[in-house]
């Protein structure tokens, strides 16, 4: 089965979202036998009382969809920029037995990438410059050195060193790009908080 197009998961999610905070926030309420008319078709809503239901299943359905394709199943930003950090090597000490910190900390690593597998190396290169976003005039760099030949276990194995940069502005910009990418996520929690606590209100002031 061919998996969906996740910007048009990530639209219909935000939609979805963003009808349900307003339904939420706004006290919206259909009288029964209520009309709507849309695209100049008029229909009409016998029972009103189950919309709010509905737009809670599309917001529930919609969340648990993207969260499935989006982090689980596809490659989200936070995930290639951490399997990029986990390849390098920092000089400074405190980094040296720990992961490399996502969003701050040293701007300047080391990679060591074998030989061993050409198809790794030229996939590591492709997708390092997507890793972190670009601002101000500030980029990630990646400069492969030459190769070199060094013995391991008896077996002759070739080693490229590759000298990255990454600007402090693009590790703090890559924070928006995360909190942008999981806006479905956390916009359609938001929304059903609201509608459950709108309602509560509702109810105990009715």
């Amino acid at each position: 089965m061919d998996e969906p197009n996740i910007e048009k998961l990530r639209r219909f999610a935000l939609i979805i979202s963003l009808i349900t905070l307003t339904y939420s926030v706004a006290g919206i309420s259909l009288r029964p036998d209520a009309g709507i008319s849309l695209a100049g078709l008029t229909f009409k809503i016998s029972r009103p009382e189950l919309l709010p239901v509905g737009i809670v299943m599309a917001s529930l359905y919609a969340t648990i969809r993207f969260y499935y394709y989006g982090f689980m199943l596809y490659k989200s930003p936070y995930r290639v920029r951490r399997w990029v950090l986990d390849g390098l090597y920092c000089f400074e000490r405190p980094y040296i037995t720990r992961k490399i910190p996502m969003y701050f900390g040293p701007t300047e690593f080391e990679a060591k990438l074998t030989a061993e597998d050409p198809g790794k190396i030229q996939q590591y290169i492709d997708a390092f410059p997507d890793a972190f976003p670009r601002f101000a005039g500030a980029k990630p760099s990646l400069q492969l050195q030459q190769g070199r030949a060094q013995t391991t276990e008896g077996e002759a194995v070739t080693i490229h060193s590759c000298k990255v940069v990454i600007p402090i502005r693009c590790r703090l910009v890559a924070i928006v790009q995360d909190i942008d990418y999981s806006l479905p996520v956390w916009l359609n929690l938001i929304s059903l908080f609201a509608f459950f606590g709108c309602t509560w209100m509702w109810g105990v002031h009715a």
